[in-house]
């Protein structure tokens, strides 16, 4: 007898046996099949050839055995006599199913009912294939089975590296220190993470469908109106765009008096390809936002430090020139006079050395709020270095109006200054120079004043002189 048609005949052992050259998998060596018959003939004839094939194959002859090879052995492919003398097959699929044993199954009987091919299928069965079949029809079901295999593997394979790779970026973009968020091509937010509902002191249900208008310092509107609606990627998109989004009143105590933090901001567009005819669809802006509100007040205190005195944080030289050179600027075009002062204290060093550096630095201080409190709107005093300061006047009606704020040093700076309980009495020589009559130019005020000042102090100190020609006779002391 036969077991498969004479055009695909086989001969168990012949060295000349070539099965047909169909597309089997190269790597069948992997592939684990279980063969259940109870014909010890077939069940001898399909081991060879599928061993011949390179197939790694398991034999039962009983429904039992099958059970037992089922339940040590992981299969990739059954291939299932129905007709089995001591049980059903169809008791061997529910086996397999009531056990979620993942493998396929192939019927392979003879003269069998269309109902129990039927309850075959029902129960998962892959192909059915009566007795006999040829080796092409055989082969073509498993290489059609074992490709439905391997897609459902990569399917499954593919959905959890999705599920890892979303799962992963919940987590970044959760745990992420920036904010991030997703607004719709109008700037109504559809996504905003954790940290920036708690930057800003919102709940997430409150800025989904917001527009992005009510976080963002009205001030800085312009700006945001760029960032928010980018539509670029790439290199062109929007790169470090520094704006401020404002917080809820009762956000951190952390946040700034004004509720608002500084944020470093990057966006980029979102676009579907080929979702309209003219080419991708743009379908809103994806964005990162840093809060860079330290770094911003650590370079306000840098800046601030780098144009002002530690002690009296009174501007420093190099802002004095810098509002002197305005004042200039502003006088000329108003054609009105600016008065540079030159301010040295008297009997300082008697008191810093006497009394110490602490105590020096405490009279500085009185002098400095002294000295603001003589000063008019507009006008600049700053600490020049030790015991000298300079003020800038500008908008002078007549150059007597320089002589009434000076008078006004003198008399505050000869009133008794305490430290600690001690009185402490000290004086100050002023040099005043005038814009333009005494110089144009911030070096030619500030030297002018500077010979004034010393003018005083060679002629007793403890007043105030404006420049003259004459004075640079005697040159500085």
């Amino acid at each position: 007898m036969n077991l498969f048609p004479r055009k695909s005949r086989l001969t168990i052992g012949d060295n000349s046996f070539s099965a047909p050259n169909l597309p089997i998998a190269a790597a069948n060596q992997s592939i684990k099949l279980l063969l259940v018959d109870d014909e010890p003939r077939m069940l001898s004839s399909l081991h060879e050839l599928l061993r011949q094939r390179h197939f790694d194959v398991d034999t039962a002859s009983s429904g039992a055995e099958a059970l037992a090879s089922l339940s040590s052995t992981r299969y990739d492919l059954v291939l299932l006599d129905l007709s089995l003398k001591d049980m059903d097959g169809h008791h061997v699929m529910d086996f397999i199913n009531h056990h979620c044993i993942e493998t396929e199954v192939i019927v392979i009987s003879g003269n069998v009912q269309i109902d129990a091919a039927i309850g075959a299928m029902r129960r998962g069965a892959h192909d059915f294939l009566r007795k006999p079949f040829s080796q092409q029809d055989l082969f073509k079901s498993i290489d059609h089975v074992l490709t439905l295999r391997r897609l459902r593997q990569t399917n499954r394979d593919m959905a959890h590296r999705l599920e890892m790779s979303e799962r992963t970026y919940r987590y970044i973009v959760d745990t992420s220190p920036d904010l991030i968020y997703m607004v719709e091509p109008d700037g109504r937010f559809t996504f905003v993470n954790d940290r920036a509902c708690q930057m800003l002191g919102y709940d997430r249900r409150e800025l989904i469908g917001q527009h992005y208008s009510v976080l963002v310092h009205e001030e800085d509107f312009a700006r945001a109106r760029y960032a928010f609606n980018e539509r670029r990627s790439g290199d062109r998109a929007s790169r470090d765009v520094e704006l401020r989004m404002t917080c809820r009143s009762n956000a951190s105590p952390a946040q700034n008096v004004d509720a608002s933090i500084t944020v470093s901001l990057n966006a980029v567009g979102m676009h579907l390809d080929h979702a309209e005819p003219g080419g991708a669809k743009y379908i809103g802006t994806y964005g990162i936002a840093r809060d860079i509100t330290a770094r911003k007040q650590a370079e306000a205190i840098i800046l601030h430090q780098a144009y002002h005195d530690v002690l009296t944080n009174l501007p420093n030289r190099l802002l004095f020139k810098d509002r002197l050179g305005q004042a200039i600027l502003q006088s000329r075009r108003n054609r009105t006079e600016l008065a540079t002062m030159f301010i040295d204290l008297d009997r300082f060093k008697v008191v810093n050395d006497t009394l110490g550096h602490d105590k020096g630095d405490e009279l500085l201080l009185q002098v400095t709020a002294r000295l603001k409190g003589c000063l008019r709107k507009g006008d600049t005093l700053a600490r020049q270095g030790g015991d000298e300061f300079t003020a800038v006047l500008p908008d002078l009606h007549t150059r007597d109006d320089a002589r009434v704020v000076a008078d006004k040093f003198l008399e505050c700076l000869n009133m008794p200054f305490d430290l600690d309980g001690k009185a402490v009495t000290i004086s100050a020589s002023i040099g005043i120079a005038v814009f333009p009559h005494d110089g144009e130019t911030i070096d030619e005020l500030m030297r002018h004043a500077d010979v004034a000042m010393y003018h005083i102090k060679g002629q007793g100190k403890n007043g105030q002189a404006f420049y003259a020609h004459t004075m640079e006779q005697g040159g500085r002391p």
